[in-house]
């Protein structure tokens, strides 16, 4: 007989169906979001893309603000365990900083929310309460993308003169710019390609001579 406590601790079905219910509004809000931003869509919109009632929708997030925000920190969250796996999986910091930018195509090629993010950090970095939130998604990116460098200069993978923070903050920021021109010119479908030729520049430019090697784009060619 399994004890007590397990059974006292073991979520409701009630608990799960509300988890089930906010998870379903978060991910329809995600997609609305990347689709329209912030102010180009209404609440009432996404109640009814989430084909829930509205009782049922305000219980989990009462105002617009408060559904971005969850959808915010949901998606950093997802985006940073994902980039974090892969990133795991490779064992010096060079190929760690190859994998991030592969993982940022993969989820921007599976996931048709993923720009949520990037829009509601262009219209919040104009608004001094949601601010703070942009800010703090750009510098965990700054501080992962750092740290790399750092170590890929110590296990001589790159140039030591190299400023390790400035070339993170030029990667990132390199980054979103492509993801906005590709979204523009093709609706992300030459993202990949983009990044492709930002992984060939980047590495180029800061890879030490001695272990300058391939990239993934040179190789294929």
């Amino acid at each position: 007989m399994a004890p007590k406590t397990a059974e006292k601790d073991r979520p409701s079905p009630a608990t799960d169906k509300g988890e089930a219910t906010r998870r379903h509004i978060l991910d329809a809000a995600a997609r609305a979001f990347a689709e329209h931003g912030f102010s180009g869509i209404s609440l009432n919109d996404i109640v009814r893309v989430s084909g829930l009632t509205k009782g049922a929708f305000y219980f989990h997030f009462p105002s617009k603000e408060a559904l971005a925000l969850a959808v915010f920190r949901d998606r950093q969250e997802r985006w940073v365990g994902q980039t974090m796996a892969a990133v795991m999986r490779c064992p010096r910091a060079i190929d760690q900083l190859e994998a991030m930018l592969d993982v940022g195509c993969d989820i921007h090629e599976n996931d048709d929310s993923a720009r949520a993010i990037s829009r509601l950090c262009q219209e919040w970095s104009s608004q001094e309460d949601l601010a703070p939130h942009s800010r703090s998604h750009l510098t965990t990116w700054f501080d992962i993308t750092t740290q790399l460098i750092v170590r890929a200069q110590e296990e001589g993978d790159v140039r030591p003169e190299i400023d390790a923070r400035v070339t993170a903050e030029t990667i990132c920021s390199a980054f979103i710019g492509i993801q906005e021109v590709s979204a523009a010119m093709s609706g992300l479908k030459d993202f990949r390609a983009r990044i492709e030729g930002l992984r060939t520049l980047t590495l180029t430019a800061i890879r030490t001579p001695e272990k300058k090697r391939l990239t993934k784009a040179e190789a294929r060619r």
